[in-house]
Order: C-alpha cells, then structure tokens, then sequence
C-alpha cells in the first residue's frame, strides 16, 4: 500500500473540499486532519472525516467545552501520522506545516491507483503531494 499526502493552506479550504469530493467519486477513503482531530470534551485522538461527517458544533455556546491547545492538537496528529509508518522526519515536517495551519488529505491505496490520486489532490490545488511507499 502507498500512502499519498495532500498539504492543503487554510486559504485553500473550498479546494480541499473538492479534493475530498473527488477523491470519494473516484472510490477512495480519506482522511482530512485539521485543528478538529482531538475532540473538545474528551482530549483523546480521534480522525475526522471527509467534511459535513461531524455533527455541528456552535462555538462560544453555554454547552461548548474549551478547545484543546494546540500542543496538544499537534501530538494527535503526530500520533496519527505515526500510524501511516511515516519517518519521524517526515512527520515532524508534516507536524511543522500543519502548526502553520495547513490542512491534511491522506490516502492509503494501491500502487497502481497511487498517480490517479496525486493527479487528483495536485488538481485540486494542494500546496504539497507526497507519495510514501
């Protein structure tokens, strides 16, 4: 199995969306990590899926509970990385981007489906597309 890795900027958002809407058409399973990855209420790690999956939340609301800190946001997603067996350069030059605020589209497919999805995420307007066999 390969894993492809799409960088989105956060100005890029509408682009993202695409991204996952197409790679869902095409018959793939993603995952989009962004700042959401570690639930308010329970501080464990937890993905979040293609967008509009999640229940809306309403910030700033008497029942919200406080956000994790980033810190903390950034170890879920290391600890998420981890799991795709990326290099710990690897992950810590993820880990750095998305602290700037980049949005993630991971994918795991076979080699031979590998291109269609990097065609895909670099049409979409990914900043970044990395393949890691």
């Amino acid at each position: 199995m390969v894993t492809i890795v799409g960088i989105f900027d956060i100005d890029n958002a509408p682009d993202m969306d695409k991204a996952v809407e197409r790679l869902a058409a095409a018959g793939f399973d993603d995952t989009v990590y962004d700042e959401a990855i570690v639930p308010e209420d329970t501080g464990t790690v937890a993905p979040v899926f293609a967008p509009g999956s999640a229940p809306p939340v309403v910030l700033d609301s008497p029942d919200s509970t406080p956000k994790a800190d980033l810190r903390t946001i950034v170890r879920a997603f290391k600890t998420h990385l981890a799991r795709y067996h990326l290099s710990d350069e690897v992950i810590e030059d993820y880990a750095t981007a998305f602290y700037r605020n980049s949005k993630f589209v991971l994918v795991r497919t076979d080699t031979h489906r590998a291109e269609q999805v990097i065609e895909i995420l670099r049409e979409c307007g990914a900043s970044r597309v990395n393949r890691h066999d």
